[in-house]
Parts: C-alpha cells; structure tokens; sequence
C-alpha cells in the first residue's frame, strides 16, 4: 500500500480536472492506497454544498465526496489560509475535514510515497 496525496488548486466547475482528480482518488483508494486528499486556495470551494448546477448545465460531481469515507478517504484536508480568505467555516462544508497550516501540510506531504497535484 502506497501512501499518495493528491493536491487539489481547482475551483469545482472551472476545469475538468476537478472532477477527474475525485474520481482518480476514488479509484486509488479502491486499490487498496492510502489517498490523503488537500485542497489548497480555490479548491475549497469543491467542498461546500451547490445548488445550482443545473443552471450551470453541469453535473454536480461533488455530492461523491459524501463516498470517500465508503472508499477509507479519512485524510481530508485544507489550508488555513484559504479558509480565511474564502471566509469558511468546517461546518459550511460538505463534509469533514482536517484544517492545516501551510508548514503542517508540508510536513504532512513528506511522510507521502507520491505526490500528485491535480
């Protein structure tokens, strides 16, 4: 089992590779490897509840996030500073996370066999 952090720096619906990066940790933690997700800067706002994706005329992918605990996906994490400046709470995202400093989360990418930033 290898230990792999994905690094999401995506608003939800600004490019595909939001959605692709999920599914990709989905699929690892499928096999059997410990995924650590982080959402750094605009990537938080994948976390937060949407409403309006039909009049965006796009699929909302992120109601998924509700199976990362289904997939053993524990390590969900944020930066500090983005919830700062998005001015976010834990409790107005979609589900739990881990808040983190910038140094912490580097700490934190060292102890990982592979890092991909999606």
């Amino acid at each position: 089992m290898k230990k792999i952090a994905l690094i999401l720096t995506q608003s939800a619906f600004s490019q595909s590779s939001s959605r692709e990066a999920q599914d990709l940790a989905m699929a690892l933690a499928a096999v059997e490897h410990q995924v650590t997700l982080i959402y750094l800067g605009a990537a938080i706002t994948q976390l937060l509840p949407l409403t309006a994706t039909q009049s965006l005329g796009v699929k909302d992918f992120t109601a998924a996030q509700k199976l990362f605990a289904l997939y053993d996906i524990e390590q969900v994490v944020v930066a500090t500073d983005a919830m700062l400046l998005y001015q976010l709470t834990a409790d107005e995202l979609r589900i739990d996370v881990t808040e983190l400093s910038t140094a912490d989360i580097s700490a934190l990418l060292l102890q990982q066999d592979h890092i991909l930033r999606c």
